[in-house]
């Protein structure tokens, strides 16, 4: 399936209270975002605790997405943690197997320097079969590592690349990347991960968002992407910006605790990633950001 443009979540991973894959809270979390209108899923990121799954979960959880999803979004698949590029490689063949709609890699996983940059994007671009779509993620683990731009125009130069999930936080650096992309490769597209600079991005040209705070209220983002010239997307886009400092709160156990609780998706907050170190006044800030959703969404309606 061709990319589309709007809203993509970091899909979260669910367990059982054993640390086992909860593949029935997985289907139940992928229900609720299709209900709340996203318009594609990036699956094996780092919400899903990649770099924290065997390689035999990530193909099953990638499997059951796949299946559970059944074309009717776009899902691209990240999932290549390896530090090898040869196994990167062998990585990504097996997740482009599956049907992805996009084979995601990782900047801070394809050379120190933009030298050995450029050396394993070649590589990737001769192992992989004319017509597999490809993408960039400026991951934040083991740490991040963001696209030069000249890095980011070699990416796109390639032809190959349709996705890059933006986390660079910085309005002139997105403004470059877009100038490149428009004059380079216009069917590239840019998902900002910053909820801060989103509604901006959007306006100046960007195709979307793909970041966290969409596991609490993705309808708030589907909106403001769908109504952006609204007057009251300025709004939205202050609540949205002011709220998502939420993720500062030991997340993913955060985000867990507030779908469990506020969106009544039977899970666990298990997670692999992080230890809880959450303090009690947690629970009150989550209240604090659902009554707050529920007034956003009020003003939209």
């Amino acid at each position: 399936m061709e990319l589309v443009n709007g809203i993509y979540p970091t899909m979260l991973v669910t367990y059982n209270k054993d640390g086992t894959l909860d593949l029935g809270a997985q289907g139940a979390l992928l229900d609720w975002y299709l209900e709340n209108g996203i318009h594609g899923l990036f699956a094996l990121c780092h919400s899903t605790e990649s770099h924290w799954l065997t390689w035999k979960e990530r193909i099953e959880l990638a499997i059951f997405v796949r299946d559970k999803i059944h074309g009717r979004i776009p899902v691209v698949y990240s999932g290549i943690t390896a530090e090898d590029i040869g196994e990167q490689l062998s990585q990504a063949k097996e997740i482009q197997a599956l049907g992805a709609d996009a084979v995601v890699f990782l900047r801070n996983r394809l050379g120190a320097d933009s030298d050995s940059f450029r050396r394993n994007l070649d590589k990737i671009c001769a192992a992989l079969p004319d017509g597999t779509p490809l993408g960039m993620y400026e991951c934040p683990y083991p740490y991040k590592q963001h696209l030069t731009d000249e890095e980011f125009t070699a990416v796109v130069n390639t032809g190959r690349f349709r996705f890059l999930k933006d986390t660079v936080c910085d309005r002139a650096v997105m403004r470059r990347r877009k100038e490149i992309r428009d004059r380079t490769d216009p069917s590239f597209h840019l998902y900002n991960a910053n909820c801060a600079t989103l509604l901006e991005s959007l306006r100046f040209g960007y195709n979307g968002f793909s970041g966290i705070m969409a596991n609490f209220h993705p309808d708030l983002y589907v909106w403001m992407y769908e109504h952006s010239d609204d007057p009251r997307a300025d709004v939205i886009d202050k609540y949205l910006g002011m709220t998502s400092v939420i993720e500062m709160r030991c997340y993913p156990i955060c985000a867990k605790r507030y779908l469990k609780k506020y969106e009544h998706i039977d899970m666990t907050d298990v997670c692999r990633s992080v230890k809880d170190e959450t303090v009690d006044a947690l629970w009150s800030e989550l209240e604090d950001l659902y009554q707050l959703t529920q007034i956003a969404r009020a003003l939209v309606r």
